[in-house]
């Protein structure tokens, strides 16, 4: 998958692989990252669950003012403070954003808000719940939120049933590529990493990975690793 950066954008080299690829490692020493880790998963949005880290929430805030998203599709949205979340960035920055949110369970404790359309739904099989009527009706640009299991194959669903419907210049966000960081990835037979080399070496002109979100606190400091996509102009040829 090829890469994007701003001209305005000086980080540092990213750290690479034996093969020249980005590496998905996080620049931080793993005990911290785990600390950091420890502290958003018991992190709340006004009273609800919200499990995001800090650097993800300024990330997320910065692509939100500068992309404008019509619409936010969140996959996996757990108790729904993420959710909330995004409505109350959204609003806050004059956007009339809308949000659809899909998830595999549903809970009662999840948030009930107008902004927020809360749909059941499996990411292994979107279409099933996202009809070609209903992404036409989705105003463009469009923030994707691929949150849901972190397993190969759900971000790989994901990722490709996506791609057509996309145009350029949206953003798809994989989270939770920091797996491989905490040495954890076995357990989600690669997890997105896994998903996003093999999507990118199959499509590699559909996605591009965005390294100045990535590297904006120091090489992949952020739990999407490589993960903050930016749609190219390139056709899908499936």
């Amino acid at each position: 998958m090829r890469t994007y950066r701003s001209q305005s954008f000086q980080r540092g080299k990213p750290r690479l692989r034996a093969d020249g690829t980005r590496s998905p490692i996080v620049d931080v020493d793993v005990p911290a990252l785990r600390r950091i880790q420890r502290g958003a998963m018991h992190h709340y949005w006004r009273g609800v669950m919200c499990n995001k880290n800090p650097f993800d929430l300024a990330i997320y805030g910065r692509l939100i003012w500068e992309l404008k998203p019509a619409t936010i599709i969140e996959i996996g949205y757990k108790f729904g403070g993420s959710a909330l979340w995004f409505a109350d960035q959204t609003q806050a920055m004059g956007l009339d954003t809308r949000l659809y949110c899909i998830d595999v369970e549903q809970r009662e404790e999840v948030t009930d808000d107008p902004r927020i359309t809360f749909v059941h739904g499996d990411g292994r099989d979107l279409g099933a719940t996202l009809s070609k009527d209903i992404l036409d009706g989705l105003p463009h640009p469009w923030l994707v939120v691929e949150d849901a299991d972190h397993h190969y194959l759900t971000t790989l669903g994901v990722l490709e049933f996506f791609a057509p419907h996309m145009v350029e210049g949206d953003y798809m966000a994989v989270e939770d590529g920091v797996c491989d960081t905490f040495d954890n990835q076995d357990k989600y037979d690669g997890g997105p990493n896994r998903a996003m080399d093999e999507f990118g070496a199959a499509h590699p002109e559909t996605y591009e990975v965005d390294e100045e979100y990535c590297d904006y606190f120091g090489n992949n400091v952020t739990w999407c690793t490589n993960g903050w996509l930016r749609r190219t102009a390139a056709e899908w040829s499936g």
